[in-house]
């Protein structure tokens, strides 16, 4: 009968222990030359704010705060801090939907920026609209067009989209990156400015990475580049 207490007791401790890990906590990180950081966490592990303190008299004393709100697939829904205010929505899969950031002047925060994304069938980001806040409303900045074989940048005039720049991209039949071009429009047509050209070793492994520019009539050797190939 001892022994089956001891069991039930050690069964419950363990229990209770796992409990207690679901639940909101706060840690508080080491000492830093007077500073230190108050991190509190929900039961998901989710950051829901972070305060940065620093000793003055014998008193921490908090300096800044960062907090944040989650949905139930753990993404970020709000999150604020003594600059910046930023709000986010999501579609029915998770993808983000719209982004909107708030500037803070004096104790009030005001609309600046806020991004719209779309994406296809298999979740792929197919394109993004800037606007920015502007005599009380928000107006056209900039927008980019996203496909797999192209990366389309154009801007607002007022009343339509201008090309500004694009990225084209040509891939082999294993679906490795050949060459990414990089160009300009000019008002009329696109100009050439910077080239990336790729080689792979038949398990896909990149073996080169060639930067070249346009100088106008011809393309030149920009410099070898040893770093993983840009992405978008």
């Amino acid at each position: 009968m001892k022994r089956l207490h001891l069991i039930l007791l050690s069964y419950l401790i363990l229990l209770g222990g796992s409990v207690l890990a679901q639940q909101e906590h706060t840690e508080i990180t080491p000492v830093y030359n007077g500073y230190r950081h108050v991190i509190t966490y929900d039961a998901r592990n989710n950051k829901l704010s972070d305060i940065e303190q620093e000793i003055w008299n014998d008193k921490w004393i908090d300096i800044e705060t960062d907090k944040a709100t989650y949905n139930a697939a753990n993404k970020v829904t709000w999150s604020i801090s003594q600059v910046w205010q930023n709000f986010f929505t999501y579609d029915s899969l998770n993808n983000l939907k719209s982004f909107t950031k708030q500037y803070r002047y004096d104790s009030v925060y005001v609309n600046t920026e806020r991004h719209f994304y779309t994406y296809s069938s298999k979740n792929e980001k197919t394109s993004e609209i800037i606007q920015e806040w502007s005599n009380d409303q928000w107006v056209n900045k900039s927008r980019s067009k996203i496909s797999h074989e192209e990366l389309l940048n154009q801007n607002w005039d007022g009343k339509q989209w201008v090309n500004s720049d694009r990225r084209t991209y040509a891939y082999d039949t294993r679906g490795n990156v050949l060459c990414q071009l990089s160009q300009r429009w000019d008002g009329k047509q696109w100009i050439n400015v910077e080239r990336w050209t790729y080689t792979f070793d038949d398990s896909n492994k990149q073996q080169s990475y060639i930067d070249e520019v346009w100088d106008g009539s011809e393309w030149g050797p920009w410099q070898p580049v040893r770093d993983p190939m840009p992405h978008l």
